[in-house]
């Protein structure tokens, strides 16, 4: 019986990975469902720990039917039931992102904290292998390398796949002999939804037209998965870990690979980071020449040096501020501002020059100089100021324009004049001082 067929699979599942506690995420749909009612079996044969969890999204009107269903299921039958919700809609505005990934980072968010507070080592989600087959299509779809053709893993961390080798129709066959009750997600048939379209008709049709496309796109995507995981090892060999969020890569390693193991690098490198790059982003953070930047998503940043590539997070950047006489500290510097003369490395303007602000470096501005002007940019490249140094670079601004910048000198027209009364302002390191 289907029954029988789909426990022992599963139970060899559990085996090979060595599921001992699991929470199951439960939609209360026909998927999550089945998946419930197999580790329950296997609980009562086995002693797998389960416990069932459930997040609201709250973005249909049923939703919190779905809820009440698969909490009333877990109470009949003596399961642990965890519920939560989140505000998608307020996710999707804060990341940028569309609804869907705002609901899937949320639950999954919740998921792994749920996880974590009733031990449970492992997370089970109910996807099978049509899910797997439409990741893939939409991963093609949309532009992918390797690893999005690998489709859906059986594990990642700590979430497992009881069902991925398990196809739809074994699904409802099991649902039917045990009479299993399960809710139905009226967006699920939503044409809206792309991935809906590509289960509803892209796949059909392939099935027509070449029967059993679906396995054959899974076990595809298995075989990928394997040789994505053997190039990402060779790639991890190359690598050092992070230290103080960067990355150095020598550009000898760098140019000793080929061309694909040179993007696996770089990706995996601002993977390491906690960001995952386009296509685009990655050969613009591959094509640069020494001394340029370029910046990532999530505060990223690639640097290409003479003999290095490093990719580094960058900090965060203290806010602008208006300087008064005496001392003050602002991010790493602490700032002396006075009106007689100092030091050799002292800053020293005409008085009539105002206010002064201090602000990280933004990229753009000049300096007068003797006979016209340069921009800061260059400035900094003559001066020796590093180009990965460069963006929290302070800058002085009188009248929201460059003023004087340390190691770079000050704007010719605002430099003192003979007899008259100066500001002076001096950049030293605030070592051991709050900032």
């Amino acid at each position: 019986m289907m029954s029988e067929a789909l426990t022992v699979r599963t139970a060899a599942f559990c085996r090979r990975w060595e599921i001992r506690s699991v929470l199951c995420a439960v939609s209360g749909g026909r998927d999550s469902m089945a998946l419930l009612h197999i580790l329950c079996h296997l609980s009562a044969e086995t002693g797998l720990r389960v416990s069932a969890a459930h997040f609201n999204h709250c973005l249909r009107r049923t939703a919190d039917r779905d809820e009440l269903f698969v909490r009333d299921w877990c109470r009949a039958h003596g399961v642990p039931f965890y519920a939560g919700r989140g505000d998608v809609r307020a996710q999707a505005a804060r990341s940028g992102t569309g609804i869907e990934d705002a609901a899937r980072t949320l639950r999954y968010q919740f998921l792994e904290e749920t996880a974590s507070a009733v031990s449970a080592q492992h997370i089970a989600t109910a996807h099978h292998r049509g899910d797997n087959a439409e990741t893939v299509l939409l991963h093609l779809l949309r532009g992918t390398g390797p690893q999005g053709l690998s489709g859906i893993p059986p594990v990642r961390g700590r979430i497992v796949r009881p069902l991925l080798e398990t196809g739809r129709d074994e699904i409802d066959a099991y649902i039917a002999e045990n009479r299993i009750p399960y809710v139905e997600d009226e967006t699920n048939r939503d044409p809206a939804y792309i991935r809906n379209r590509v289960r509803s008709e892209v796949l059909p049709l392939l099935e027509q037209i070449s029967p059993g496309s679906t396995v054959r796109i899974a076990a595809a995507a298995a075989l990928l998965r394997d040789e994505d995981a053997h190039l990402q090892a060779e790639a991890d060999a190359l690598l050092p870990e992070p230290e103080d969020g960067c990355i150095m890569l020598p550009v000898p390693v760098l140019k000793g690979q080929d061309i694909a193991m040179q993007r696996r690098l770089v990706r995996t490198m601002a993977r390491r980071l906690g960001v995952t790059p386009t296509v685009r982003q990655t050969e613009a953070a591959l094509s640069l020449t020494s001394g340029k930047i370029y910046h990532l998503p999530g505060g990223l940043e690639a640097v290409r040096l003479p003999h290095r590539l490093i990719l580094r997070r960058l900090p965060d950047l203290p806010p602008p501020q208006l300087l008064h006489t005496g001392v003050q500290y602002w991010g790493p510097w602490q700032i002396t501002l006075g009106t007689e003369p100092a030091g050799p490395d002292a800053l020293v303007l005409d008085a009539a020059a105002g206010p002064l602000t201090v602000a990280a470096w933004d990229g753009t501005g000049r300096l007068a100089v003797e006979n016209g002007s340069r921009s800061l940019k260059r400035i900094f490249q003559d001066c020796g100021i590093a180009p990965e140094k460069r963006r929290e670079h302070p800058v002085l601004y009188a009248d929201g324009k460059p003023a004087a910048a340390p190691g770079a000198g000050v704007d010719w027209t605002l430099r003192p004049k003979k007899n008259k009364p100066v500001i002076t302002v001096t950049f030293a390191p605030a070592t051991g001082k709050e900032t």
